[in-house]
């Protein structure tokens, strides 16, 4: 008769066990971090001083990581951090430090056993902090967005999309969905500073508000706000003036509804949607032709998330000329793939030759 299998401990057990004991974990690891709030810094999965590398010690995001001066696949939870600090990115072999170092024994099943029960609260309490901490980021997003005022003639907005060709008198109204903050805070602590900014609803396909998204503005709305404001971030590169509080995985902004009034996900059989990455785009495109149906989704990486009515007509994107293979254009083709595997025709109108967007159009429909 064959023997029972020894109860093990499962990957996901461990991984929790990690993030429960981060700070200390981070302390093994890379003994040159220092606290940050709820991060530790250091330079790098080599160990040197430096912020490049920030660990969450703390909240719903406790024991993930991202080494913002390596490649994009430098970020994971405790265990990925334990196999890129110590081998190279071998998980088989993180996972057997990782057992050394929590002092776990797969001899011992009470021990087992009793240690799968910790890892298991450990996750429920994790994932009740982050539906807590969801729920708080979406009930400040809408805060942000009510204390905006609608858009009206003259304001810092209306001035900075003039200035990028949008003039709003010509539209007749301006996009509900739009607003203007006097006096918005960017950032924290001795880095904090108030600037105006554009602010907009974002929106899942039920109507509901889930996010806003922010545009910073210089003082006197000529352009988004740059260096001169904002400063540099831990990496010395410019921080963007573009950023979204809540989650917005799907969502959209509602740029224009054009001939029908309803929400999007009430339009009439057949209607094509034209989908922009950004208010300014979406808004050029209404001028262009106030009739159509124009939703911003915010950042590519969210196209292949886009949730869209069933009914829907064609998909038409207000394409940038990003770079070929360019992590924008590899989005862009993911997005493109998935809605056409979905039933969606997915037309692009491409901008004016030489230019990145989609600054002046003239004929869309044509186009498309």
């Amino acid at each position: 008769m064959a023997k029972p299998s020894r109860p093990l401990v499962d990957v996901k057990d461990i991984e929790a066990l990690l993030e429960q004991r981060i700070e200390s974990l981070v302390g093994e690891l890379l003994p040159n971090a220092r606290k940050e709030g709820k991060e530790m810094c250091v330079g790098s999965i080599h160990g040197e001083a430096g912020q490049s590398l920030r660990i969450h010690v703390g909240g719903a995001k406790r024991g993930w990581w991202r080494d913002f001066g390596g490649g994009e696949d430098e970020k994971g939870d405790a265990l990925k951090l334990v196999a890129a600090v110590m081998f190279g990115g071998d998980i088989k072999r993180a996972v057997a430090w990782s057992k050394i170092w929590l002092g776990l024994d797969d001899s011992d099943p009470a021990k087992i056993e009793r240690v799968k029960l910790q890892a298991r609260a450990q996750q429920e309490q994790k994932a009740r902090e982050a539906a807590a901490a969801d729920e708080r980021a979406r009930q400040g997003a809408r805060r942000r967005w009510h204390q905006a005022k609608a858009l009206a003639r003259g304001d810092l907005v209306a001035t900075y999309l003039a200035r990028r060709g949008i003039d709003l008198a010509r539209l007749g109204r301006a996009p509900g969905a739009v607003r203007f903050h006097e006096a918005l805070q960017y950032g924290f602590g001795d880095d904090a500073v108030v600037l105006p900014a554009m602010v907009s609803m974002i929106t899942n396909l039920q109507g509901e508000h889930v996010a806003t998204h922010r545009t910073w503005l210089k003082r006197d709305g000529s352009d988004k706000a740059g260096v001169e404001e904002l400063g540099t971030d831990h990496r010395g590169k410019p921080r963007d003036a573009k950023k979204v509080m809540g989650k917005y995985l799907g969502g959209h902004i509602p740029i224009w509804k054009g001939a029908q009034a309803c929400p999007l996900r009430d339009i009439a059989p057949g209607t094509d949607v034209y989908v922009s990455e950004g208010v300014e785009d979406g808004l050029t495109a209404a001028l262009a032709d106030p009739s159509l149906r124009i939703i911003a989704m915010i950042a590519l990486s969210n196209f292949v998330d886009l949730q869209l009515p069933r009914q829907m007509g064609r998909l038409i994107l207000l394409n940038q000329n990003d770079p070929p293979g360019s992590t924008a254009d590899k989005a862009k083709k993911r997005g493109i793939a998935h809605h056409r595997a979905q039933g969606r025709r997915v037309f692009l109108v491409d901008p004016p030759a030489g230019a990145k967007d989609l600054n002046m159009l003239t004929d869309l429909r044509g186009a498309a």
